[in-house]
């Protein structure tokens, strides 16, 4: 029987135990205080096997922390009020308005110096008549490779054939 649970711890260190017979050892870990300094030893065993070094920590080492922590004494300084350089403040503040100023009257200037500069273009543009709007739509859908379009509708197939039928 021991044996049995020797073998098992070294499985259980070695992770070759599946979950319900880790679940059992663990188990019976919880009540038996020999069978857990042997699984400390194996698991020192293991580490030095591995690593080749061991850091010899005892049972008690979080609680020693933890009362070394409550004997530091504690200090209650006064904090020192960071002052708020107003000055500063203000002359921040004055530079982003300043600047938000200056891009904002660069819009409207040029928009102002011509507000309709877009209308009279198309106002002052030729007026075309009908026949050279077809050349330039024409030049426009060779451009785009459209022939069904330019040319007449003989050179192309046509979209739908109408067919007739005699009824009876």
């Amino acid at each position: 029987m021991q044996e049995q649970l020797n073998e098992k711890l070294s499985q259980l260190i070695d992770d070759e135990l599946d979950s319900q017979q880790a679940l059992s050892l663990l188990k019976t870990l919880q009540n038996d205080g020999l069978l857990k300094d042997k699984l400390r030893r194996y698991q020192i065993a293991s580490q030095v096997m591995r690593s080749g070094e061991y850091s010899h920590v005892t049972s008690d080492f979080v609680d020693k922390i933890h009362e070394q922590i409550r004997q530091e004494p504690t200090y209650f300084l006064p904090r020192k009020k960071s002052a708020v350089n107003w000055q500063k403040a203000a002359l921040a503040i004055a530079a982003s308005v300043a600047l938000a100023v200056v891009w904002v009257s660069t819009k409207v200037d040029k928009q102002m110096h011509n507000p309709f500069g877009a209308v009279e273009m198309v106002a002052q543009g030729k007026e075309a008549s009908a026949e050279e709007m077809h050349a330039r739509f024409k030049d426009y859908l060779e451009a785009h490779d459209n022939a069904m379009y330019v040319n007449s509708v003989q050179a192309g197939q046509p979209y739908a054939r109408v067919v007739g039928y005699r009824q009876e």
